[in-house]
């Protein structure tokens, strides 16, 4: 056996005991499949153990804390132009106490500024410091962007519940983004949760996968106070079967009505779409 086969074992069985020391301190649990080269793997495992240790003891301050409380000024008392290089300044700033924030969406410079300095400077986080470790924020936790998690929601639904992804602990496909609690049907009464399951799943088990040729969006409509939303749109899906040639074609309009969850983001509580019947 040559010297880095070696290392690689006493460092494999150096990280098994790390892995049961660390599940008997703080209760981990680690997952048998692993890729990750023994030195990389023995590195992570070290930053759970420092992050843990820190985490027992660490005292709670604010972001702008946390940075050392660097200078700024408020948005009100810089000129429109200098306001992209104050934020840039702040970006580096953060990136040095790594610190990140990431948008979803296009968020002009100003309200970016803004929400930094009035708003996440102000936010809680622990005192821990690991080389390596980012505290990271998104703009959208805070500001919801009720378009885009309207977006997401339909995503989701064509990629993984038209997908047939498997709805995790239970029996059927995930309906994460679908309110089959209130869930209404065309006129506005409330359908059984049971019967808006089976519907669904009824409608996906008769094909192996499904194809989405084309989706054009007709209509978004969002309320005032942002509680109800619809959106239309035109579909060509095909049903298939693997192995086989044989396919069904679906094609029409359609329609999602949402509202929000309780949980965040928007779910549909009502769904109109070629060939799937719930009623």
């Amino acid at each position: 056996m040559k010297k880095d086969d070696d290392d690689d074992y006493n460092k494999k069985i150096e990280n098994g005991l790390k892995k049961k020391e660390l599940e008997e301190k703080y209760g981990a649990h680690f997952s048998e499949f692993n890729e990750s080269p023994p030195e990389i793997e023995g590195q992570w495992l070290n930053s759970i153990d420092e992050f843990e240790k820190q985490h027992s003891n660490a005292k709670t301050t604010s972001v702008w804390e946390y940075m050392d409380k660097p200078h700024y000024q408020r948005t009100d008392e810089l000129k429109p132009h200098e306001i992209s290089h104050e934020l840039k300044r702040l970006f580096e700033l953060m990136r040095k106490n790594n610190i990140v924030l990431d948008t979803l969406c296009k968020v002009e410079d100003s309200e970016l500024y803004r929400f930094i300095t009035e708003e996440l400077f102000q936010q809680e986080m622990d005192d821990i410091r690991i080389p390596g470790m980012m505290s990271c924020f998104t703009y959208e936790e805070f500001h919801p962007n009720a378009k885009l998690d309207i977006e997401q929601a339909i995503d989701y639904f064509f990629r993984m519940t038209m997908g047939k992804m498997e709805n995790i602990g239970g029996k059927g496909y995930d309906m994460l983004y679908v309110d089959t609690d209130h869930y209404k049907d065309s006129v506005g009464n409330k359908i059984d949760k049971q019967k808006v399951v089976d519907c669904i799943n009824n409608f996906f088990d008769a094909f192996d996968l499904f194809e989405i040729v084309t989706y054009d969006e007709k209509t978004f409509e969002i309320n005032q106070e942002e509680t109800d939303a619809k959106v239309t749109f035109t579909i060509h899906f095909k049903g298939l079967f693997e192995n086989s040639s044989e396919t069904y074609n679906y094609s029409g309009d359609g329609c999602f009505k949402l509202n929000p969850s309780e949980y965040g983001g928007w779910e549909m509580y009502h769904i109109d779409l070629p060939g799937l019947i719930i009623s």
